[in-house]
């Protein structure tokens, strides 16, 4: 069903978030501090000095503070998205709030109107939404900016129908609002099609994770060290985490096999087993000293197969559920200590209008690293999270760019506070730790272009590793990497077509 909502520029005070310098300012990608004058009443002597207070503030884009553009900025939106991401009203909820301010202030610097056209561009759709913007391009690109369905922007980029956003100078991809994973994973012989980031509230939402139950941690494994407190020690290991589960289980129905009915350590999508080829910090493909892919070294590795079989042998003990239905089920019920899914469970299913609910205390830590040795934890991120690009022949093309960097900026200082540092880790979060570990968990974020640009590989790099961790046959991840590397090697060489090599 196609929709279209409409928001037009209009005055509007800043909030005390964005009350901020709009003009460029020489940044590292760190926050900016400013140092401010703080003047008080001496107590004796006249002439003392005032005394200093050191301010952090948000980083500043280098946009100016006022353009007119005078023209509508047409987005064509996947409609499938269970988050609030693209527009919303004033309801009093702090996080629609914020969207709807967000695009009042994009649309009065800017001087735009923004036009949300909705159409249905799920896993199921996303090829017709595609579709529809060829048709539209070839008729009078009447859509400026596409936000779809993860995989759907880097399919169009192969079509040759978004910009190159370095091409742009209103782009800047250092700014915090883009991952640093986008420039190191994505930019492809200096190109860069497609974007995500704080623009994009799902991407916040559908980072993976493991939720845990506080109460039921501390009566089957511990009190005295958190899953939180190994994270933050930097000890949040596969081997740890799987010890401590892999042995908890009661058969509650007594039908003699595992299921949602049953008490596990553990619970998982078998789908998402991905996740911890991610979490050891392993990509499919990367990129060669001259901007090109290939394979990734780490991924045709023996330690990338000893990974695979290690995760193998773990889901097959008696506390680890890995199904690929129902999995959600014992968390919710309070059977499962851990489940790994995406950070939107916190919130409740679909937007919160799920009946499940996370009733209890429940902490949250990351995907665990292989072993100690690797320097940081990674995130792995849901398929279903919004990747925007512009159209590579609007007729609004640097109005378009512009507007995708100031909704990044304006998200980054008003949106992403309202769900990430509100919702998520005071609202549904009790403690400080669990505020760290969300840190943790965005600075982790990883984009595996062989997931993004599965279709181009017959989702062989999106899915040979936990298919393989799945199997019960047996066969090693480094034999059924060898079975598809032609494969592999034809849709890089394909891909770099596109990439202009």
């Amino acid at each position: 069903m196609k929709k279209t909502i409409r928001i037009i520029a209009m005055l509007l005070a800043l909030v005390t978030l964005t009350a901020l310098v709009a003009a460029c300012a020489e940044t590292t990608g760190e926050e900016t501090t400013e140092e401010l004058a703080v003047t008080e009443a001496p107590a004796n002597d006249a002439t003392e000095a005032p005394v200093t207070e050191e301010i952090t503030l948000f980083t500043p884009d280098c946009l100016d503070e006022k353009y007119n553009f005078d023209t509508t900025i047409t987005i064509l939106m996947w409609d499938d998205y269970r988050m609030t991401e693209f527009y919303a009203e004033e309801t009093g909820d702090i996080i629609d709030d914020s969207i709807y301010h967000r695009n009042v202030k994009v649309s009065e610097r800017l001087g735009i109107t923004l036009e949300f056209v909705e159409e249905p561009g799920d896993s199921g759709d996303y090829k017709a939404w595609i579709q529809k913007a060829e048709n539209d391009r070839a008729a009078d690109n009447a859509y400026d900016i596409y936000a779809g369905y993860s995989r759907s922007a880097p399919l169009m980029a192969t079509k040759g129908m978004t910009t190159n956003l370095l091409d742009h100078e209103a782009f800047s991809v250092e700014k915090p609002w883009w991952p640093e994973a986008l420039t190191s994973e994505c930019t492809v012989n200096d190109k860069l099609y497609f974007c995500t980031g704080d623009i994009a509230t799902s991407m916040l939402w559908y980072m993976n994770g493991f939720m845990y139950n506080k109460e039921l941690y501390e009566s089957n494994i511990s009190t005295e060290r958190t899953p939180m407190d190994m994270v933050l020690a930097n000890e949040w290991t596969m081997d740890i985490f799987f010890t401590m589960v892999k042995d908890l289980y009661i058969d509650n129905n007594q039908d003699g096999k595992k299921d949602k009915g049953d008490f596990f350590g553990c619970t998982m999508y078998s789908t998402d087993l991905g996740a911890f080829q991610i979490g050891a910090g392993i990509t499919s493909l990367e990129k060669t000293e001259d901007g090109g892919l290939r394979i990734s070294e780490k991924w045709n590795s023996q330690l990338c197969s000893d990974i695979c079989a290690l995760l193998g042998s773990y889901i097959q003990q008696p506390g680890v559920f890995s199904a690929t239905s129902d999995s959600r089920r014992p968390f919710f019920d309070g059977t499962s200590i851990f489940h790994m899914d995406r950070i939107f469970l916190i919130k409740g299913v679909d937007n919160g209008n799920s009946e499940d609910k996370v009733e209890f205390p429940c902490g949250v830590v990351p995907v665990p690293k292989y072993d100690n040795n690797q320097e940081k934890y990674r995130t792995n991120l849901g398929n279903p999270y919004t990747i925007y690009a512009v159209n590579a022949t609007s007729k609004n093309l640097e109005a378009a760019v512009t507007t995708l960097e100031a909704m990044g900026s304006e998200n980054y200082r008003s949106v992403t506070p309202a769900v990430f540092e509100v919702a998520m880790k005071v609202r549904y979060s009790d403690d400080a730790q669990t505020s760290q570990v969300f840190d943790i968990l965005k600075e982790g974020v990883s984009f595996d272009l062989g997931k993004l640009y599965g279709t181009s590989f017959g989702d062989v790099t999106a899915n040979l590793f936990p298919n393989t961790a799945n199997s019960t046959s047996y066969t090693s991840f480094l034999t059924a990497l060898k079975r598809s590397e032609r494969l592999i090697e034809k849709g890089i060489a394909d891909l770099m077509k596109a990439y202009g090599d």
